[in-house]
C-alpha cells in the first residue's frame, strides 16, 4: 500500500520558487522575531514598559504604567506564541501553506487597530504608538504576500514580462524615484538616472532574465516606498517625497541595524549600479573599460561549448594599468 501524502495546506500551490525563496528568510525572521519578543514579554514585562516609555520620552510622550497584575500577560504570549507557529509553517512553504497568512495579517492588524484607538481615546502613550505602527506593518506586508502568493501571480508576471511591461504603474514609479535618489543629475555624475534610462534599462533586465520573480520585485520596491511611514514617522511614501528626503531615507535604511531594511537597501543600490556603470558615457567617465572583462566572459563561455569544466580560465599574465 503506498503512503497516504502529506497534509497539504492550501489547495492551490503556487509554481514561484524565486518568490518563494525571497519569502522564507522574511517570515523564518518574523518567527524569530515574535518569539523573542514574546520571550521579553513574558520574562520582563515592566522591562519591556520601560525601555519603550524611555523612548517615547525622548519624544515627549507620557509614561505608560506597569501591569497591575499577570492576566493580560498570559493572553498576550499565548498570542505571540500563535504568530510565531504561523509565521514558522509560512516560513517552510510559503506559497503551498498561504492559507496561513490571513490569520496571521488578522492578528496583527487586530493588534495594531485596537493600539490606534487606545492611543486616540485613552492615553497617548508611545508604546501604542510603536504597536500601531509595526504591527500594522507587518500585516500590511503579510496581506501583500498573500496576494503575491495567488496561484495567477506568477503567470501574470510572466505574461506581462513577455510583453515588455516587467512591472506595473506604481512599482515603475517607485523604482524611478528610487533610481534618481541613486544618480541625481548634476551629482557625481553629469548624467543622472533618467537622462540615460536607468529605471528602463533595469525593468528590461528583470522582464528578460527574471519574470516569475517580479511579484519578489514588486514587493521589496513597495517595502522601500513604506519606509518613511514605518520608520520615520512621516504620512508620505518614499517616491512622493523631495529628492533630499528620498536620499536621507535610503541612506538610514543602508546603515540600518535592521537586516529587512540594510540588506534591501543593499541590494537595490548593487543592481542599480551595475546597470548605470555600463552606462558607456558613466563607465567613460570612472575610466572603465570592459574589453577586458568581456573577453574573459567570452573565454569561459567558449570553453564551456567546448565541454571545458572549472572556474573562468585565468590569462597568463594579467594586464598592467595600460594594458586593458
Amino acid at each position: 500500500m503506498s503512503p497516504s501524502p502529506s497534509p497539504n495546506l492550501s489547495p492551490n500551490p503556487s509554481a514561484n520558487p524565486g518568490l518563494d525563496a525571497l519569502l522564507r528568510p522574511v517570515y523564518r525572521m518574523f518567527a524569530w522575531t515574535f518569539l523573542a519578543v514574546g520571550t521579553l514579554f513574558f520574562l520582563f514585562p515592566n522591562g519591556t514598559i520601560d525601555t519603550l516609555n524611555g523612548v517615547g520620552g525622548i519624544f515627549g510622550f507620557p509614561d505608560a504604567p506597569h501591569l497591575a497584575h499577570r492576566f493580560w500577560l498570559g493572553l498576550a504570549v499565548a498570542y505571540m506564541a500563535v504568530v510565531t507557529a504561523l509565521a514558522w509553517m509560512i516560513s517552510e512553504a510559503p506559497s503551498e501553506r498561504r492559507i496561513l497568512m490571513p490569520p496571521l495579517a488578522i492578528g496583527k492588524a487586530v493588534s495594531s487597530g485596537t493600539c490606534l484607538l487606545f492611543l486616540i481615546f485613552d492615553r497617548p502613550y508611545f508604546i501604542y504608538l510603536a504597536n500601531f505602527l509595526v504591527d500594522g506593518g507587518i500585516a500590511l506586508g503579510v496581506w501583500w504576500t498573500w496576494r503575491l502568493t495567488h496561484p495567477l501571480a506568477a503567470e501574470v508576471a510572466v505574461t506581462r514580462g513577455a510583453a515588455g511591461g516587467a512591472l506595473s504603474d506604481a512599482s515603475r514609479r517607485i523604482l524611478s524615484a528610487i533610481g534618481d535618489a541613486f544618480l541625481p543629475p548634476g551629482g557625481a555624475f553629469a548624467q543622472g538616472a533618467e537622462e540615460i534610462g536607468l529605471a528602463q534599462k533595469v525593468e528590461a533586465h528583470l522582464a528578460q532574465a527574471f519574470p516569475a520573480g517580479l511579484p519578489a520585485v514588486a514587493l521589496l520596491l513597495h517595502w522601500v516606498d513604506m519606509q518613511p511611514i514605518l520608520f520615520h514617522l512621516t504620512p508620505h511614501r518614499l517616491h512622493t517625497l523631495p529628492l533630499p528626503e528620498r536620499v536621507r531615507i535610503l541612506e538610514a535604511m543602508e546603515q540600518s541595524p535592521l537586516l529587512a531594511r540594510r540588506q534591501v537597501a543593499v541590494t537595490l543600490k548593487l543592481f542599480l549600479g551595475l546597470h548605470a556603470y555600463r552606462d558607456p558615457a558613466i563607465a567613460r567617465q570612472v575610466g572603465f573599460d570592459r574589453s577586458y572583462l568581456d573577453g574573459k566572459i567570452r573565454a569561459a563561455a567558449d570553453r564551456r561549448k567546448a565541454g571545458g569544466k572549472g572556474p573562468f580560465p585565468v590569462p597568463e599574465a594579467s594586464p598592467g594599468p595600460g594594458g586593458r
